[in-house]
């Protein structure tokens, strides 16, 4: 091989290399290529990842339950609420100052309303003691009491099935359970109920009326009260001019509208006068723990008025506040008329409705014949006898006359003023007559009592009882009575019992007693046909109110 082949050879070799080094460069290049392109999409998918989450948050913050969408809502209503409040307070000053003694009416307050809002977008009407203010397009209501006061916000209820207390907001059949208690949501349920345990008028099943046939007792049962009621105010009813529960308060020419029914005549029909409710009727609200309002009641019977006419069995009434007028005959109570053969109890419940009655007459209970424990229970109504002098009679800021077994009463309270000058009855600030073992621990008065018989700051007359006991309670009202005491006004057996105690203890008075015969800081007096078989025991008691009687006791005045 001569030296230019050799040459040319040499040189092929070199291009050789040469491409070989091209080619390892391109797929070098192609293999960096692919893993940046690897990488690109990796931080793709992962870009895509954190959006995808953002926008998840995003969707959340917006529409979530505490989302920028539903606060936004909440802060519009919010607003439009301050604005109605301060359209009706605005008002309500206004009609005041118009008014030449400073009264709150209803014309006037209809005319500031229109000038600040315009014709028909409000309504003002007159309910008693209140004014409501609707405001027509929002669908929402105030109250405005006579001193000008505006209360919060409230939404009117539609109730889908009116009179039907089986059949719950969203349709759903109820079991008057515990958990799926009967439901009380208008004057049209509240009506039917009373019916049902009546076994009298109708109820109503899809809207139309059926006939009642057979009382139910609602032993067992559960019957919830779902919204504050007023008897005066459209509002409470779903239909205030309906005719289809007839005639209930007994003058059937009226034309028998339903509003019409509940506030004139006899008024509300008690809800167990020809039978018993054995079942247990609860006025809370478990979400805010209100306690519903029955307002404006009007009861104008003969015997066993109230809000329950009769409770027996194991029935419990909690958690309920009334307010109106009341009258009745014999047993007569602002919660319950006659409490018999119960082992329940009544708890947490308020009377303000102004009550009058032939004998046996409290503000919580007119009779108590049961052994029902009487719990957190407050009167601030007035509390008249219209009546009877017999002997057995009584009347009281939370018991007119209690002739329980082994019942309990404990943390009651009356502010009422409780009784007559004319009275013959025996009152008592908590309970008027005693007739059996009772137990009554912390309870208190503070209104005013008079009567013209035995008289006492928690009973009036502890008669026939075997025993009574009163702990840690207290008088702090003014007493004016035949024989007055602080605690009891008499401890005095008849003469068909031979035996009975009486117990006093970490009591006082301080309330002003005056009397026409006996007066005692404590017990008026002691004794009676069987006195000399009656112990009495009274300890750490006290009185620093002033006394004023024919006869006079620091402690006890003892015959």
């Amino acid at each position: 091989m001569n030296i230019k082949e050799k040459q040319t050879k040499k040189n092929n070799e070199k291009i050789k290399m040469e491409i070989i080094k091209i080619n390892r460069n391109k797929k070098k290049q192609k293999n960096e290529i692919k893993n940046q392109k690897g990488i690109t999409l990796l931080v793709l998918v992962i870009t895509i990842i954190i959006l995808l989450i953002l926008a998840g948050i995003t969707i959340s913050a917006i529409t979530g339950e505490n989302g920028i969408i539903r606060n936004a809502g909440k802060a519009k209503e919010e607003a439009e609420i301050d604005n109605e409040r301060e359209i009706v307070e605005k008002a309500t000053v206004q009609a005041m100052g118009n008014n030449k003694y400073g009264n709150l009416e209803e014309g006037e307050l209809q005319e500031q309303l229109d000038r600040e809002t315009g014709e028909g977008k409000t309504d003002a009407t007159d309910i008693g003691d209140e004014f409501e203010v609707v405001f027509n397009e929002s669908n929402r209501y105030y109250t405005v009491d006579k001193q000008g006061n505006v209360t919060q916000v409230q939404d009117i209820i539609k109730d889908e099935y009116p009179g039907d207390i089986t059949v719950g907001e969203d349709g759903k059949t109820l079991e008057g359970s515990e958990d799926e208690p009967y439901e009380i949501w208008c004057i049209e349920d509240l009506v039917a109920f009373s019916n049902m345990v009546n076994k009298s008028g109708i109820k109503l099943e899809n809207g139309k009326p059926v006939q009642i046939t057979t009382a139910n007792n609602f032993s067992g049962k559960y019957i919830a009260l779902k919204a504050n009621l007023n008897f005066k105010s459209k509002l409470s009813y779903q239909d205030s001019e309906r005719t289809d529960f007839g005639d209930i308060n007994g003058n059937a020419n009226d034309g028998n509208t339903l509003i019409n029914e509940m506030t004139t005549g006899m008024g509300f029909k008690p809800i167990g006068i020809s039978n018993s409710f054995l079942g247990t009727f609860d006025g809370e609200n478990k979400e805010t723990e209100e306690i519903y309002k029955i307002s404006n009641i009007y009861i104008n019977t003969t015997n066993y008025a109230g809000l329950f006419g009769v409770i027996a069995g194991n029935a419990i009434i909690k958690n309920i506040e009334i307010l109106g007028e009341i009258k009745g005959g014999g047993h007569t109570g602002g919660i319950v008329g006659e409490v018999k053969t119960v082992l329940g109890n009544i708890s947490n419940c308020t009377n303000r409705a102004n009550i009058e009655g032939y004998n046996m007459v409290g503000g919580i209970i007119g009779y108590n014949y049961a052994n029902t424990n009487v719990v957190q229970c407050k009167n601030y109504g007035t509390i008249a006898i219209n009546g009877s002098e017999w002997a057995y009679s009584g009347i009281g800021g939370i018991i007119g006359c209690d002739s329980s077994g082994t019942g309990i009463m404990e943390a009651c309270e009356n502010y009422g003023k409780i009784g007559t000058e004319d009275s013959g009855i025996p009152t008592g600030g908590i309970i008027g007559v005693i007739n059996t073992t009772s137990e009554i621990d912390n309870c208190s008065n503070y209104g005013e009592i008079i009567s013209n018989s035995r008289t006492g700051g928690i009973a009036g007359w502890h008669r026939n009882g075997e025993k009574v006991k009163i702990y840690n309670s207290r008088n702090l009202g003014n007493i004016k009575g035949a024989g007055v005491g602080g605690i009891i006004g008499s401890s005095a057996f008849a003469a068909n019992r031979l035996i009975g105690s009486c117990y006093i203890e970490n009591s006082y008075n301080t309330g002003k007693l005056q009397a026409t015969g006996n007066v005692g800081g404590i017990v008026a007096s002691i004794g009676g046909y069987a006195y000399k078989d009656l112990k009495a025991y009274i300890d750490n008691c006290y009185n620093i109110g002033e006394l004023t009687g024919n006869v006079i006791g620091g402690i006890v005045r003892k015959y």
